[in-house]
């Protein structure tokens, strides 16, 4: 620690402290707070109060029974213990509102029938998801026929809390096992979905995933988390990497700003990557234009802007 500086000699005496006659005066200098301003304030710390809550049982429940929480289609899973989960009527995971966004991370999180939307693209055709968000996803006629889809979601955690927790749970079993999704987020958070289910990403280390990930995903949703060029051309160098090699299998779709379209065009050429006309919402909006880009139509959910 520092020493501290000598005082000179030469100061003046120093002047002798006022004293106080009215202790309302020093109350009249204390800055209030109005009523309303008050209870909006407690009203504002009491919902974090309620989601650190949320969030402390939804931990508990994962270091308790990992394998439920992981996914609601894990083969492995005791079915007494998926009903046990289902009865108790307050799983934390079915809504996003146990996870606050972090503006630091970049974090705005989708709209309902934005997740909604993005899920029918990729669960299609094995299940037909209408965009009525009251309507039940219906599995296709002959789905024992159809293969396994792999779904990888970077940087889009909405889009996989709403296909593991609004949609998975109302499929059959047999169809449950057919979807295997993966989250790649940087948020640890996320970690409470099971091992299963959640791979910590690093857009700046674009690489750095598990091997056995490499080349295995039907479809991938991505939504970088930030709109400058190099951390798109980052996040597709993931993309390229996950990506199946069963090229008539692959779908892609990336929800971004309009300002990086033509980043975005360039980068997923090979692809055939084209600006769709859905446009993604956040349920608290968002200044910049977002689009989605994606390498194919489909009816009722979208189809791609006229050049």
């Amino acid at each position: 620690m520092a020493s501290s500086p000598k005082r000179s000699e030469n100061l003046p005496p120093a002047s002798p402290r006022p004293t106080r006659t009215d202790s309302s005066d020093d109350d009249d200098d204390i800055p209030r707070l109005s009523e309303r301003t008050l209870s909006l304030l407690q009203d504002f710390q009491q919902s974090q109060s309620a989601r650190l809550a949320a969030f402390d049982k939804l931990q508990e429940r994962a270091a308790a029974r990992f394998d439920t929480l992981s996914t609601a289609i894990d083969d492995q899973a005791d079915e007494g213990d998926v009903e046990e989960e289902k009865s108790d009527g307050d799983d934390p995971l079915a809504s996003m509102e146990v996870f606050t966004e972090d503006w630091n991370l970049s974090q705005f999180w989708y709209t309902d029938l934005t997740a909604r939307t993005l899920t029918a693209f990729a669960l299609h055709p094995l299940v037909n998801v209408a965009l009525d968000l009251e309507s039940t996803p219906t599995p296709h006629p002959n789905y024992e026929r159809l293969p396994d889809i792999s779904i990888a979601i970077l940087s889009a955690p909405t889009v996989h809390q709403y296909l593991t927790r609004r949609i998975i749970p109302l499929l059959p079993k047999p169809v449950q096992q057919k979807v295997h999704p993966v989250l790649f987020e940087h948020d640890v958070r996320f970690a409470v979905f099971g091992p299963k289910q959640f791979v910590q990403y690093d857009f700046n280390a674009p690489t750095r995933i598990p091997n056995y990930m490499k080349s295995r995903f039907d479809v991938v949703i991505v939504d970088p988390p930030f709109l400058s060029a190099e951390c798109q051309v980052k996040t597709a160098i993931t993309v390229r990497l996950l990506l199946s090699d069963e090229q008539d299998r692959r779908k892609v779709v990336i929800c971004t700003g309009q300002k990086v379209a033509d980043v975005i065009l360039r980068t997923y050429r090979s692809y055939g990557v084209r600006r769709t006309e859905f446009r993604p919402e956040h349920r608290n909006g968002l200044q910049n234009e977002f689009r989605c880009f994606a390498s194919g139509e489909l009816d009722g959910v979208w189809k791609f802007e006229q050049e």
